[in-house]
């Protein structure tokens, strides 16, 4: 996908919906840590909840980390930036998303 510099963020219904997801995510675990302790995972084995699985496609799972990722800091993770550039988003774009997650 090729996108212009000052074009707007141009997804898929489904990528809207993993961003509209992402964002009801952080905000239902925002106080969660970002990784699970080793309390919380053996709690999950014994009560067999199982974290949410990543998204199959990997643009996608880069939206949904990177929306999570500035819902829960209020600020991008700009190690994710340079993953959304190559899956095919410009820094513009990337920077729209972050303001609509902050």
């Amino acid at each position: 996908m090729t996108t212009d510099r000052n074009s707007a963020p141009r997804l898929s219904n489904t990528e809207w919906k993993v961003v509209a997801a992402a964002y009801e995510d952080a905000e239902t675990y925002r106080f969660a840590p970002a990784r699970p302790s080793l309390v919380r995972t053996a709690i999950g084995r014994l009560t067999g909840h199982r974290p949410a699985l990543p998204a199959a496609d990997p643009r996608r799972e880069a939206l949904r980390r990177f929306v999570c990722t500035v819902r829960r800091t209020r600020r991008p993770d700009e190690r994710l930036v340079p993953e959304l550039i190559a899956l095919g988003l410009n820094r513009s774009q990337v920077d729209a998303l972050a303001l609509l997650s902050a």
